[in-house]
């Protein structure tokens, strides 16, 4: 680990934020705005005379080319640069402080990320790109590790080192740069490029953040060949069905061979996934054809920093679907979440709030994200021990099997509250409901059905009805089905 210098500049410097061979990024503080501020610095013996040629293929020169790329641009969207300087052993970029986790480190833990998430990212990354175009700037390295997510769910882009600006000489070589697997075709060719393959990159972006996977996947060399000669599974084959195959166009529009073929513009394909959203019609990308995208499911309202829907998504204000959660009951769980999964915690648990009526429920849900079962089932056992909450137990099925009248029964008999009497719980058909929710949650299954039975007191309404909530809306109706039919 570097020593950390006490200044840079005017910034006083607190903490080592990341490190590499070409330089250090400090946490630092600015006195004058008083402000936190990242520092990316490069040694100086790397800075060279950015008016050769052979600068202009250096390290030094992308550093410059940030600083003068994102001067350009004022977007919520884009990471700010707010100085760009030199001291006697480095040169430095202060730049907006972002406290969250890249985008990257996500989907380590969360592969899958719901589809109201994923349309979130999409949707605020195409209208920063669309801001930067309107400046002449493309960034040409778009990918997972390069957005920031904050913990309101903010998406920021960063690192324009390699950025082209329109009708500026900086980074106009021939030679291939960018991330494999990300670059456009014309990027490997080593051909004139413009806005459109960012376009590109958002494509491949999508289609990870949909599948899980990368389309264009393997070695450096793997990766350029099939991005010049093969096209990917569509999306809704590669989930296996999990996303509607109204994406599998926008995808394939997007990463078209070809520049000419794609999106003309970043906003032209966010417009394409907003009509996704909304499920009315578009275009496929190789048809005059329209259809109806009956299979599109209905997305809420995207978190902005002001708390107001993201224009084109629907929806309504984020706060009016949490009226009924307990604001600290919330803040607790998302606490303990953080713990996990870091600042998108606040983001998760609000989400799944909308859709959970108690704190089992709750939990059950966000726990999704956490990767490990181990630490999954210990979540929810912290979450839920000490709650305290009931779930309701109205819209369940009453199942006379569950209590007695077949089955063995346990040692102790219960009282069921809906009709007091005395009576034993059914063993068997309790061990079949753990199987159905096995297979619906996996293996914190079972911690979530010995809290349904702790909480319904004997009643087999509120047994289900804990099952129902534990689990997501969109596995409800047949998990209620296979109970009804155990």
């Amino acid at each position: 680990m570097p020593a950390v210098p006490e200044r840079i500049g005017k910034y006083t410097i607190s903490e080592v934020l990341g490190q590499g061979a070409m330089g250090v990024v400090y946490k630092g503080f600015d006195p004058h705005i008083q402000r936190l501020v990242a520092i990316k610095t490069i040694h100086k013996s790397l800075i060279g005379d950015p008016e050769t040629d052979a600068a202009q293929d250096s390290i030094a020169a992308r550093f410059r080319n940030e600083a003068q790329a994102v001067g350009r641009i004022a977007h919520p969207g884009v990471v700010a640069i707010y100085e760009f300087g030199e001291d006697e052993k480095t040169a430095y970029i202060a730049m907006e402080f972002v406290e969250g986790r890249n985008l990257d480190q996500v989907l380590a833990g969360t592969p899958l990320l719901a589809e109201a998430q994923l349309l979130r990212i999409m949707d605020q990354l195409l209208d920063a790109l669309h801001h930067a175009h309107a400046q002449g700037v493309w960034h040409r390295d778009i990918k997972p590790a390069n957005l920031l997510l904050t913990a309101n769910g903010q998406v920021k882009l960063t690192d324009f080192g390699i950025a082209r600006i329109a009708n500026m000489g900086l980074t106009q070589v021939s030679s291939a740069i960018g991330t494999p697997g990300y670059m456009a075709p014309e990027q490997y060719m080593g051909e004139g490029i413009d806005h459109r393959a960012d376009i590109f990159a958002c494509g491949v972006l999508l289609y990870k953040l949909l599948t899980g996977k990368a389309p264009f996947a393997g070695s450096s060399e793997q990766a350029m060949y099939k991005i010049l000669n093969e096209n990917p599974v569509p999306p809704s084959k590669a989930s296996n069905g999990a996303r509607p195959a109204a994406y599998d166009s926008v995808v394939a529009h997007a990463i078209a061979k070809r520049a000419e073929d794609r999106y003309p513009s970043t906003q032209a394909m966010r417009e394409a996934l907003m009509q996704i959203a909304q499920g009315v019609t578009v275009a496929p990308a190789d048809s005059d054809a329209t259809v109806i995208l009956g299979a599109a499911r209905p997305v809420t309202a995207p978190y902005t920093p002001t708390g107001s829907p993201v224009q084109g998504l629907g929806g309504s204000q984020p706060g009016t679907a949490l009226a009924h959660w307990d604001a600290q009951t919330l803040s607790r769980i998302e606490r303990t979440l953080a713990t996990h999964v870091g600042p998108m915690a606040k983001l998760m648990v609000r989400e799944a709030a909308r859709g959970c009526t108690d704190v089992t429920a709750l939990a059950t849900s966000v726990s999704q994200h956490i990767s490990d079962p181990a630490k999954r089932a210990q979540f929810i056992s912290v979450v839920t021990g000490g709650s305290g909450a009931t779930p309701a137990p109205s819209g369940a099925t009453r199942l006379k099997t569950m209590f007695s009248g077949g089955g063995t029964p346990a040692p102790t008999p219960v009282v069921a509250p809906a009709v007091g009497t005395r009576v034993s719980f059914n063993e068997d058909y309790a061990a079949k409901a753990l199987q159905a929710l096995t297979r619906v949650l996996g293996p914190i299954a079972k911690v979530v059905h010995k809290r349904a039975r702790e909480q319904s007191g004997g009643d087999p309404t509120r047994f289900v009805q804990a099952l129902l909530d534990a689990v997501p809306a969109s596995d409800r109706a047949t998990l209620e089905r296979e109970l009804n039919n155990l």
